[in-house]
C-alpha cells in the first residue's frame, strides 16, 4: 500500500535506529518482517491464545496475555491497566525504549491493535501491526517455532534491554467526562464501531456508526483494505482527517482497531474511549440515543 503524505509524517516520527531499522508506518507486511526478522532491536508480540502460541508462533515472539492487560474499574471490565503494572508486563516481554515492536494476532489485527493503542497510550510509538498476521505468515510458509513457554528464552536481545518507561499520552485517550463535555463540539466526531444492531439498541448521542469490520477485506487476512476505498467510505459519513475522532465499541477493543486504521490512514487526532459502551450505559443520567440506521 502506498503512503499518503500524512502517513509519511507518521513514518518520519518513528525513532531512527542506528542499525537502520525503520518502520514504514503503523502497518508492516509479512515480507517486510521476514526481511528484518534478525534485527536485534525487534520485539514481536503474539496476542493470540497461549494454546495457539504454543502450537506455533513467529521466531523470537513473546506471548502477551491479552486479558491480563486490562482490569475492572468502578464495575466496568476491560479498562487498560494503570501505567506501573502495564510497564511491568511490557518489560517482561522485552519491550524497552530502543525496541521496535511488531504486534500480531489471527483476527485481522483486532487484538493486536488494542495492544498497539495501549503502547501509544503510554507513550511508546515505535510500533506497528503485522497485516495478515499469523494466518498469512503461516500460509506463506515462513519460519515458525513451537514452545510451551509464554515468554520464550529466545527473544532477541540487543545487549541493553532496559525497562519499559511509561509516559502517559492523554491525546489518544477519551474518558467519560471528556466525551460528555465534547458531545456538541463540531470539531469532534464520535464513531461507534459496533455492529448495526448494537448501535440501534443504544449509542452515544450524535455518534456516527462505522462497523470496525468495514476496514478489513471480506476475503483476505489483511488488517486494512486499500486506503482509497476506506478513505472514501469514511468521508461519506463525515469521518474526515480535519476532525478529532473518538472511537468506541462495547469495551474498547474493536474501537482500537479503528483507532489504528485511522492513524495508519493519516488521521492526526484520534482517541479511543477506553470505557466504551460498557461504561457509558452503566452510569445513571448519561444521555443515550436509540434509532435505526
Amino acid at each position: 500500500m502506498s503512503m499518503t503524505s500524512s502517513q509519511s509524517t507518521i513514518a518520519s516520527d518513528r525513532a531512527e535506529k542506528e542499525d537502520g531499522l525503520y518502520l514504514p508506518g503503523l502497518l508492516v507486511t509479512t515480507a517486510w518482517l521476514h526481511d528484518n526478522l534478525a534485527n536485534p532491536t525487534l520485539r514481536l508480540l503474539d496476542v493470540r491464545t497461549l494454546e495457539h502460541f504454543s502450537e506455533g508462533h513467529l521466531p523470537h515472539a513473546a506471548h502477551v496475555d491479552f486479558g491480563g492487560l486490562s482490569t475492572t474499574v468502578a464495575g466496568v471490565p476491560g479498562i487498560l491497566l494503570p501505567s506501573a503494572p502495564f510497564a511491568e508486563k511490557m518489560t517482561g516481554v522485552g519491550i524497552h525504549p530502543a525496541a521496535t515492536v511488531i504486534v500480531y494476532d489471527d483476527n485481522w489485527g483486532m487484538a493486536a491493535a488494542r495492544v498497539l493503542w495501549a503502547l501509544h497510550r503510554y507513550g511508546f510509538t515505535n510500533t506497528a501491526l503485522l497485516t495478515g498476521g499469523w494466518d498469512q505468515w503461516q500460509a506463506e510458509g515462513r519460519p515458525i517455532v513451537t514452545t510451551t513457554e509464554a515468554n520464550p528464552s529466545n527473544i532477541s536481545s540487543d545487549g541493553a534491554p532496559g525497562e519499559f518507561t511509561p509516559q502517559a499520552t492523554e491525546s489518544v485517550l477519551a474518558e467519560r467526562e471528556w466525551l460528555l463535555a465534547n458531545l456538541d463540539n463540531p470539531d469532534v466526531v464520535i464513531v461507534d464501531t459496533r455492529g448495526q444492531k448494537e448501535f440501534a439498541d443504544g449509542h452515544v448521542p450524535g455518534a456516527v456508526h462505522w462497523d470496525w469490520m468495514n476496514a478489513v477485506p471480506v476475503d483476505g487476512w489483511e488488517a486494512l483494505r486499500p486506503a482509497p476505498e476506506v478513505l472514501a467510505e469514511l468521508a461519506s459519513v463525515g469521518i474526515t482527517p480535519d476532525k478529532e475522532i473518538v472511537t468506541y465499541c462495547r469495551s474498547g477493543v474493536r474501537a482500537a482497531h479503528t483507532y489504528w486504521a485511522l492513524r495508519q490512514l493519516g488521521y492526526p487526532r484520534v482517541r479511543n474511549y477506553d470505557g466504551s459502551w460498557l461504561e457509558w450505559q452503566s452510569v445513571t443520567g448519561l444521555p443515550i440515543e436509540k434509532n435505526d440506521e
